[in-house]
């Protein structure tokens, strides 16, 4: 499995099916944009029909539990009750992987397209892909005018477009500021390491931090990652024994991480969560 560089929104584990999707809000978008994915879907089969291939407009459900959907926005007991399973979200998935299973929010083998092309020979599914991609692209700049070579690319610019806006407006934003400042300063008390006290910066340093460590054992053990683009590497093989003691210094920063950051992330994540679905409504929506 490839991890991917995407932007961490929060300490939340939260898979999307298609491993190029972005990582945004972890719910379908509901506005006044809200048929887009469908109007885009149905394009996506007009043009794949045109190319002779079989193709069902289909926009995955993302579903989560109440329980994760509040702690994505904010609430201190959803958040606690999250991060004292999971920490961050790092090391948990080598620990309980079954639970990391129970969190995607939706499989590209959900999709009826995905039966229709694993029933075409190699050639025809490389020839399908390729139809697929160009459908989806045309699809798109009919629907939302934004212009995108591959579901890569999609994904690559709405994250852009995310982080561009959370730091033009979250960074600035007086309140947020002083309360990342509040943050920091009750983390350095308790032996953190904070480089940062811009909002985004505090919001992502936890997460970022046991990344590295894990970066840091994907780059030393036995798999190879060369060939790999700048920022991926393959997930590493981690004994469960080794993994909990990771897991376990992970809740306890995560667990300290929300205790200072308790009125930050009440403010912060909702926020966060607004910008993601107004990118997201951009790109047409949360379209499979």
């Amino acid at each position: 499995m490839i991890k991917r560089s995407t932007l961490a929104l929060v300490g939340l584990s939260l898979v999307a099916g298609c491993a190029s999707s972005p990582v945004a809000a972890p719910v379908v978008v509901n506005s006044g944009k809200a048929d887009d994915p469908r109007r885009i879907q149905t394009l996506v089969a007009d043009c794949m029909k045109q190319r002779g291939f079989k193709y069902v407009a289909w926009v995955p459900e993302a579903k989560v539990s109440d329980d994760v959907e509040k702690a994505y926005l904010g609430d201190y007991e959803a958040m606690k009750k999250e991060r004292s399973q999971r920490g961050f979200g790092v090391f948990a998935d080598f620990v309980y992987p079954e639970e990391g299973e129970k969190r995607v929010i939706w499989r590209e083998s959900d999709s009826p397209n995905f039966a229709i092309k694993n029933q075409l020979s190699p050639a025809q599914r490389t020839a399908y892909g390729k139809a697929l991609t160009a459908c989806r692209s045309l699809a798109l700049k009919q629907v939302t005018g934004k212009v995108v070579t591959s579901d890569e690319d999609r994904a690559k610019q709405e994250n852009e477009m995310i982080a561009q806006r959370l730091d033009r407006e979250l960074n600035a934003d007086p309140k947020l500021v002083e309360l990342a400042t509040a943050m920091g300063d009750c983390l350095k008390g308790k032996g953190g390491q904070v480089a940062s006290l811009r909002p985004v910066d505090m919001s992502r340093r936890g997460m970022q931090e046991f990344e590295a460590q894990k970066q840091k054992i994907a780059l030393n053990d036995d798999i190879p990652d060369k060939g790999l683009p700048d920022g991926q590497y393959y997930e590493p093989r981690i004994p469960v024994a080794t993994a909990r003691q990771y897991l376990n210094r992970e809740v306890k920063a995560a667990l300290d991480d929300l205790e200072c950051g308790k009125d930050f992330y009440a403010a912060y994540l909702p926020r966060t969560d607004e910008i993601a679905r107004q990118v997201e409504r951009e790109f047409g929506g949360g379209d499979g």
